[in-house]
């Protein structure tokens, strides 16, 4: 398990292990560069707080059995448990999850891949966070006045 700080946030559903993988696969879909990554925005603990208040039985169910099913997946891919394998076969890993996701929504499948629902809710806990929201996007509680055309050069980021 990775260090943590006892006084923090404590998981109510997910395992320390399931929880050790979540915060890696997290920072993998967004990870920290110029602003922190998903973990550092509290991306798990939002994840842990939908399995535990409002996930049905059988979607809480899929997303920890894929959080489980990641090291033999990750075995099978490079020889590594999900953890011990390296940043690029964590990553093709996630790829070819994903893209088995975008074939899963194309073919309307239900319910959908676990590594589907893993990443809608890292970005949207990402950036409905106040680091997602206020760092990576800009935000204005009230906008200023209407501007049509802008050039992106001047606006910078993406506006929440």
């Amino acid at each position: 398990t990775r260090d943590r700080d006892p006084a923090a946030w404590a998981p109510r559903v997910l395992t320390a292990e399931q929880l050790d993988r979540l915060e890696v696969l997290v920072d993998t879909i967004l990870p920290p560069t110029d602003t922190p990554g998903a973990s550092e925005a509290g991306v798990p603990a939002f994840v842990d707080r939908l399995l535990a208040d409002w996930a049905e039985s059988e979607e809480r169910a899929r997303v920890l059995d894929g959080l489980d099913a990641l090291d033999e997946l990750s075995r099978e891919a490079s020889g590594l448990v999900f953890l011990e394998a390296g940043d690029d076969a964590r990553i093709a890993l996630l790829s070819e999850l994903d893209a088995q996701a975008v074939r899963a929504r194309e073919a309307q499948d239900d319910p959908l891949p676990f590594f589907a629902t893993l990443k809608e809710w890292t970005l949207t806990g990402y950036y409905t966070s106040e680091v997602g929201a206020t760092r990576e996007l800009q935000w204005l509680a009230m906008p200023g006045r209407w501007d049509a055309d802008v050039p992106l050069s001047e606006v910078g980021r993406t506006w929440a």
